[in-house]
This record gives structure tokens, sequence and C-alpha cells, in this order.
């Protein structure tokens, strides 16, 4: 096979098999850089009567190298999983409160931690707050879609009654014939 060639890794994104040898040696670089920087810093603390090696023993447990990782196949990889997780929740989500519950979704499909799902609750509730996002628990105005105010109440009025076109009936106001209970087989 040549290196040209591409692969699946999901569904959408083909990332080039190159790209993906590639982040391997530079991580496997970065591993051998941090025991060589760990030997430096080691070196010139001593040297320098900074620390002695006793101190270096205790202090060498923490420190650690944090290298920026701006690889494209690091950012496709991470869209590719938060996009079928996603998709994976649409699905599941005629099932939550059936077969599945809310907590499971997002700790076994969206892989929440505890920090990530209070956090995210607290995220959710300030931007609710702030109007940000609709209140999800807010009823919806069909006609235009758009939140209705939870403090006035839906006035239809009086319902509308059809005209008395025999003429032999008595004038009854359309609020008496509400309240009038329908006999034995009327309609």
């Amino acid at each position: 096979m040549d290196g040209e060639g591409g692969f699946n890794l999901g569904r959408s994104s083909e990332i080039l098999r190159d790209e993906v040898k590639f982040s391997k040696f530079v991580a496997r670089l970065r591993k051998r850089f941090s025991v060589m920087f760990s030997d430096m810093l080691k070196t010139q603390l001593i040297l320098k009567n900074i620390i002695t090696p006793e101190d270096w023993e205790i202090m060498n447990e923490h420190i650690q190298y944090d290298f920026l990782y701006d690889n494209h196949f690091a950012e496709l990889k991470n869209a590719e999983l938060l996009n079928e997780r996603l998709s994976m929740v649409a699905t599941a989500e005629p099932y939550v409160g059936k077969y599945f519950s809310q907590d499971y979704v997002r700790r076994n499909i969206l892989r929440q931690t505890d920090i990530e799902i209070i956090e995210q609750d607290n995220l959710i509730k300030k931007e609710i707050e702030n109007g940000i996002i609709p209140d999800p628990n807010q009823p919806i105005d069909p006609a235009t879609g758009m939140p209705m105010d939870s403090t006035s109440q839906m006035d239809l009025g009086q319902p509308v009654m059809e005209p008395d076109l025999k003429g032999d009936e008595q004038i009854v106001s359309p609020r008496q014939k509400a309240m009038e209970m329908p006999k034995g087989g009327e309609i």
C-alpha cells in the first residue's frame, strides 16, 4: 500500500495514514524529550547548588511537561467522536424515560463525568436565567414557535354558538345554554 492512501476513522472524516503515523511519531518524540528535559533540569539545579540530589527525588515526581497539541488529526478525531455521540443521543432520545434514564445518557453515551454534569447543569441554568436559551419547561406557542408568557393565562373567550334557525325555541343566552346538560340520546 502506498502512504497516500486514506482510511476512515468513523464515517465522514477521511484521515491520511501518514498523518496517523506522524501523530504517533510526535508523541514518541515528546516522551523522549521529557526525559531529556528532566535530566538537564536536574543537572542544572544540582550544579548551581539550588537543590540536593535527595531534594530532586522528591521534586521529580511533581514535574510534568505540557506540550501544545495542535494536530489536525486530533481535532478531526474529537469532532468525529462528538458527532457520533450526539447522533447516538438523538437516536436514544425517544427511549429516555422508558428504557434509559437521563443520567445514563449523560454518563454512558455522552461520557460526561460528575464534575462536567454539575458544570453543564449550572451553565444551562445560568443561560436560562439570562434569557440566552429558552426554558424547556415553558409552554411554546404553536402558531409562532416562541415561548409563551407563563404569567398570562390563555383566554379562549366564549364558545361560539350556532344560531337558532327554527325560530320556535325561546331565546336562551349562550351562558345558560352552555350550562345545560344534554339529555339522553342528544348530542
